[in-house]
């Protein structure tokens, strides 16, 4: 038997060369990590709060089936959360509780796309949306995020791509892999243009609360939707540092029941899976604070590794960047040109063969749009990042 063609040409960067390191590690080679957002390898931690609630739900007999969008009380507090954030007026009905934002990505596409329907993705993206388009047959195209101007969407590119069977728009604020904010000017054309052609859109908010500079103002996009519908994803990986939890949440804004047939598809693919994680989704929410402690400890960690490796790759000839303002990605070009490497993946890998370190290659967040970059998260201690700059610099020379 062979595989499925669905499955076998799907591709994620991010974990596509976690292999090669693993076969480095399986050899004895000592591995400088900078591919995957996962905050709990390095110095930070479940918020306590989360951590003691998980303790007293897993000693008091939850080990129960949840209500399959999720248990009535943690959709109560997840909507009281983003209400009391946006005063967006989301109801507990709207909310759906997910095992990660990736299923919800891959639910979302299922109930809202058909085989050849087109969703726009920003360029680069997270590889979660070309790997739920591969799986689903639904054509993912990516549109222009324009990097002399700090990465914002190019609305005249955006426009040129809808055609007859375009669905769905993904806006990532902050984006990862870039580090971008959006601006509230930016976020409104982008509804002006969904409403103009009478689509959905899918705002992914996972970072919301990790911006690192003061200057920099964050808008949900639930608080400007007006008559467009939206489908929100946010959740608890990066915000409440519990990746492993696998606890996140979808919710619609949606005043004319637009989009409340595929939503309801969502709710279905739900039942498919029976529950979601009844102990993680109670200890979730127990965190769920609008001045959580963990939250500025944590902001002043990450802009301080930020500005370290800003600052190192400042100082290597063939490298320019964008100063992230928000996450813990960055996302640098690399000069190429006249050096042994054809493409941003070969460097990777010879980066990681040569230097033992691993990031991971820009096209694979985007063919066109990120070719010539790369991804470094920046969670590590200050001299692991010091470290991984100073070996980039190295390969380069």
């Amino acid at each position: 038997m062979r595989i499925s063609d669905r499955v076998g040409s799907m591709t994620y960067a991010i974990r596509d060369v976690q292999q090669v390191a693993n076969q480095l590690k399986a050899q004895g080679h000592d591995i400088l990590y900078f591919n995957i957002g996962d905050p709990n390898k390095f110095d930070f931690d479940v918020p306590k709060p989360m951590r003691d609630r998980l303790a007293e739900v897993a000693n008091q007999g939850s080990g129960y089936y949840s209500e399959s969008v999720g248990d009535a009380y943690v959709r109560e507090r997840i909507a009281w959360y983003e209400d009391a954030k946006y005063s967006n007026g989301v109801q507990p009905s709207d909310v759906i509780f997910t095992n990660g934002v990736s299923e919800g990505i891959l639910y979302l596409f299922l109930s809202f796309l058909n085989p050849g329907d087109r969703v726009l993705v920003p360029g680069p993206t997270y590889p979660a949306y070309q790997s739920a388009g591969t799986v689903t047959q639904a054509e993912t195209v990516a549109y222009r995020c324009i990097e002399e101007e700090g990465w914002i969407p190019d609305i005249d590119d955006l426009r040129s791509k809808i055609n007859e069977r375009t669905k769905l728009i993904v806006v990532i604020n902050p984006n990862n892999p870039t580090g971008a904010v959006y601006s509230e000017s930016v976020l409104r054309k982008l509804i002006d243009l969904a409403g103009e052609h009478d689509l959905a859109i899918v705002a992914d908010e996972i970072y919301d609360r990790q911006i690192l500079d003061d200057g920099v103002k964050y808008t949900s996009m639930s608080t400007i939707a007006r008559d467009v519908p939206i489908v929100v994803f946010n959740g608890f990986s990066k915000n409440y540092l519990a990746p492993g939890w696998r606890a996140a949440y979808a919710y619609r804004m949606d005043s004319e029941d637009r989009i409340a047939e595929p939503f309801e598809g969502i709710r279905k693919l739900c039942r498919t899976r029976l529950s979601p994680t009844t102990p993680i989704s109670l200890a979730a929410v127990a965190g769920l604070d609008l001045d959580p402690p963990h939250l500025k400890t944590m902001l002043k960690k990450i802009k301080e590794r930020r500005d370290i490796v800003t600052k190192g790759f400042s100082e290597i000839e063939r490298i320019e960047t964008f100063v992230p303002q928000a996450a813990f990605y960055i996302f640098p070009r690399i000069d190429l040109k006249g050096t042994k490497w054809r493409t941003d993946k070969e460097f990777v890998l010879d980066l990681l063969r040569e230097k033992q370190t691993l990031v991971v290659h820009g096209s694979g967040f985007s063919e066109v749009y990120g070719k010539e970059h790369f991804r470094m998260v920046y969670l590590s201690t200050p001299d692991i990042l010091e470290e991984g700059v100073r070996r980039i610099g190295d390969l380069l020379k």
